[in-house]
């Protein structure tokens, strides 16, 4: 009797043992870091998917996540959805820039711009201290990723192919600091 009895508790933490184990594992899965993007919906969405892929495949090998794109219908979507914690990382021009930073309680990072756009101001208004487009980020933004978001976008170089074609599809020459 005390055989079946010894065999029996072993099944039972065989069974305990696996069930953590797929536990782990489906927390694991869940729980991966999805750094969510989107643009100033300028052009369709296949469109920016499409421009937007060699970029976000960069970023995500030199941010260690996954990166997942979500258009927007306009720029009023855009901030809303920024200022809801519902986007991470968005590319958005001086305009709604300053909405989002008003809307947000100032909770909003710019990190790069096209260094084309270093001296440019919205067509629809001239907003000082923003520059027309930048890839900007909400402050609660863990400070690591931040940085390594800002290195991946300033690591790229037109004397690579590959990097030459990100910086062409984002129509750049290359990115520079956001001040």
């Amino acid at each position: 009797m005390p055989h079946n009895s010894n065999s029996l508790r072993i099944r039972y933490l065989l069974i305990s043992l696996a069930t953590v184990v797929a536990l782990a594992l489906m927390a694991s899965t869940y729980s991966e870091q999805v750094l969510r993007v989107s643009l100033m919906p300028d052009e369709s969405p296949s469109v920016q998917r499409r421009k937007l892929k060699p970029l976000t495949d960069h970023l995500e090998k030199k941010a260690g996540m996954k990166i997942e794109y979500r258009p927007m219908a306009n720029g009023d979507a855009l901030v809303e959805s920024f200022v809801k914690h519902e986007l991470d990382l968005v590319w958005i021009d001086g305009v709604n820039l300053a909405r989002a930073s008003s809307r947000s309680n100032e909770q909003i990072v710019p990190l790069v711009r096209r260094e084309t756009d270093e001296n440019s101001r919205s067509a629809f208004s001239t907003t000082p201290g923003h520059d027309d487009h930048t890839w900007t980020v909400r402050a609660d933004m863990d400070a690591d990723l931040r940085q390594k978001l800002i290195d991946a976008f300033l690591a790229l170089n037109r004397n690579s192919a590959q990097d030459k074609e990100i910086l062409d599809l984002q129509r750049a020459s290359r990115f520079i600091p956001a001040n």
